[in-house]
């Protein structure tokens, strides 16, 4: 998949989190949640190490982007990832 053709996807998947209603991504009474940092999350000959993430965090840093575009780094795609698990929790419940 190209990154045209993910960003597309993406584009699809936040249009229908918003027609179901959606308007905005909260962690609400959620914050922290378990993740597998690094490489360790596709290494499945051992068992990972779990690391904590902040929902809050998230949400913050990633806001600052829209401030700083030029600050982007490779840990707001993890940023992003949590948001998107985020909201397809929401939709699934």
């Amino acid at each position: 998949m190209t990154i045209d053709e993910f960003e597309r996807c993406l584009s699809l998947l936040l249009a229908l989190a918003r027609s179901r209603g959606l308007k905005e991504v909260a962690a609400g009474p959620r914050d922290y949640y378990w993740t597998v940092v690094g490489p360790e999350w596709v290494e499945m000959t051992k068992e990972p190490k779990l690391a904590v993430g902040s929902l809050d965090d998230d949400v913050s840093e990633l806001g600052k982007l829209l401030e700083e575009p030029g600050r982007a780094s490779s840990i707001d795609f993890d940023r992003a990832a949590a948001l998107l698990r985020l909201i397809s929790n929401d939709l699934a419940s």
